[in-house]
């Protein structure tokens, strides 16, 4: 539809009437407010029919200033039989037509009316319309043409023109109707910007930017024509011309966010790190900019950082903006889970630690903060504090499987198994990966294996071996069990050197293998992977007895009584072997 002309075309058939037909008195047609009566004094009509036609034109009028538009173009349609063929009341049926949807008669009637006034600027519009909700595109540009052939400065026509194009999508030609436009009008901001976005469009680069520049000769302070083409410089790595109106931008609204950004960034990769982040420091220490925007623009500063982390000025920029962020907002929980991220990049435990606390309390609801919280206590084997912080973390996300797996294991690592069983019997029924899931039931098997449950155990490690099979944890620790048991030995052996297979250097992996060949009979292949176990460096005073072991099975009781009393020197609490050693 073509919407530029609906605001002179309402009312329409007085709109019509005042200019086609003559009306009665001295008054103009074009300055009365009523619809004028058609003159019937050149056409060979009765009087009789010149009388019923006037009727019932002006019941047709009537009805379609009521919108009753099919009543309307009935009416008229006979009131053209009494009067004849005559081009406003052609023009006036075909807009009752269109108005009803009848698009095929509308378009009979409003040809008919151009073609006997082909002058009128008006019948050929309409027309225009018809053909354009008829998806003739051509022929409602062509008569819009017609148009401008009588009226070349209708500027309202030209941008229905434009805008026609750009619907069909032909924006070379809707560029070329807006310069036509600006050849009459002079500059104007909003043509300007629609041939911009339509070059935009187009992959016209450099005629984009060039009507940016037009609009900034048009409107010296226009920001956001400056941050679009500053950014179009940027991306050509003009950042010279880029920097200079960005400057401009922020000098003009120095609170605008994404002026800062791209100004920021701009000077980020000019290697101007203190003028980047003395930018942002404005805005971080500004107390009238909302939280989670100081917040946004310093984790764009520490986003660049993280993606350069050996380039110490760019690091001193992002850590003082962190800083004045804290400063500036020290009770907001979303800085202190920002000053966590910084700090797990820079891999400092102990200030992440305290970062994470803050966002505990702060921003309880983070269930990342207390995972990753919890993950390093256990870690650093803080077991008590592992058990104590996962209790507040179960307050405010109860059930969480990662928290009560964490608790879980640091029962287990306190010897407090009881205690470890109940906890990872949660962690099982708490929603989770089927990895995760596996690794729970795998910890549980664990627990239980030291109670002694064994059946309970076994179920865990199964179940954790169906959800995982290639869980090389269980693998490994259900093999071990399974020999301290002296029990489905081959089934040991299988899963104990996938274990091995999957981490070839893990000394509690190779010393499992080694402890089933052990209980297999098989003493050299034991000595051999027990061996390489001790070798790995990392070997615990378990292994070191298990190699003492071994070499009394071989008879070689020097060796045997070496490892014993190595065993004995790395755990004192091993006291069983003192009575081996003495023996």
């Amino acid at each position: 539809m073509i919407s530029s002309f609906k605001t002179q075309g309402s009312g329409l058939i007085l709109f019509t009437a005042l200019l086609i037909f003559t009306g009665f008195g001295t008054v103009s047609a074009q300055d009365r407010n009523v619809p004028a009566i058609p003159d019937t004094s050149e056409i060979q009509v009765s009087e009789s029919d010149a009388a019923e036609g006037r009727r019932l034109f002006v019941r047709g009028i009537t009805e379609y200033e009521f919108e009753n538009y099919e009543e309307a173009a009935d009416l008229l349609v006979q009131a053209r039989e009494k009067l004849g063929r005559n081009a406003g009341l052609d023009f006036s049926i075909a807009e009752s037509f269109f108005k009803s949807g009848n698009i095929i008669d509308a378009l009979y009637y409003a040809e008919s009316a151009v073609e006997q006034d082909e002058e009128n600027k008006w019948y050929r519009i309409t027309l225009a319309e018809i053909y354009q909700d008829n998806g003739r595109v051509s022929d409602s540009i062509n008569q819009l043409e017609e148009v401008l052939k009588r009226y070349p400065a209708d500027l309202d026509v030209l941008y229905t023109i434009a805008g026609i194009y750009r619907q069909e999508g032909d924006l070379g030609q809707a560029n070329e109707t807006l310069g036509r436009i600006l050849e009459i009008n002079g500059p104007d901001l909003q043509i300007l910007f629609q041939k911009y976005r339509n070059y935009s469009v187009m992959g016209e680069t450099v005629l984009a930017m060039e009507q940016l520049e037009a609009m900034l000769d048009l409107d010296n302070d226009n920001v956001a024509a400056m941050q679009i083409l500053g950014q179009m410089y940027a991306e050509q790595n003009r950042f010279e011309r880029a920097i200079e109106l960005l400057e401009q931008a922020y000098s003009i609204e120095p609170q605008n966010e994404e002026t800062i950004i791209t100004l920021s960034d701009l000077y980020i990769r000019e290697n101007r790190w203190e003028e980047a982040a003395e930018l942002l420091d404005r805005i971080i220490r500004n107390p009238g900019v909302e939280p989670f925007t100081k917040v946004e623009l310093t984790q764009y500063m520490l986003g660049r950082f993280s993606r350069d982390v050996n380039n110490e000025q760019l690091h001193d920029a992002a850590r003082g903006l962190l800083y004045a962020l804290l400063e500036e907002e020290p009770e907001f929980g979303y800085a202190h889970a920002l000053a966590s991220e910084y700090y797990s990049l820079i891999q400092d435990d102990e200030n992440l630690l305290l970062a994470l606390a803050n966002t505990n309390e702060f921003l309880p609801e983070n269930e990342p903060a207390w995972r990753q919280r919890l993950q390093l206590l256990l870690v650093d084997e803080r077991y008590d504090e592992v058990i104590e912080v996962g209790a507040k973390a179960d307050r405010h996300i109860p059930d969480d499987a990662f928290v009560l797996f964490f608790v879980g294991n640091a029962h287990m690592l306190n010897d407090e198994y009881e205690k470890a069983a109940e906890v990872l019997g949660r962690a099982a029924s708490s929603p989770a990966s089927r990895e995760f899931r596996s690794a729970i039931y795998g910890t549980l098997g664990d627990v239980l294996s030291n109670l002694e449950n064994w059946d309970e155990a076994d179920e865990n490690y199964e179940q954790a071996l169906r959800l995982n099979p290639d869980n090389d944890v269980v693998l490994n620790n259900f093999a071990y069990f399974l020999s301290t048991r002296e029990i489905m030995l081959d089934e040991a052996l299988e899963m104990s050197e996938r274990a091995v297979e999957a981490e070839p250097e893990n000394a509690a992996y190779l010393d499992t293998l080694g402890w089933v060949h052990f209980k297999l009979g098989n003493y050299e292949i034991a000595r051999e992977y027990i061996q390489a176990s001790i070798d790995t460096g990392s070997a615990s005073a378990v292994v070191l007895e298990h190699m003492g072991d071994v070499y009394e099975k071989l008879g070689d009781m020097i060796n045997a009584k070496y490892w014993w009393e190595k065993a004995l020197e790395k755990d004192n609490s091993k006291e069983h072997l003192i009575e081996k050693i003495e023996s």
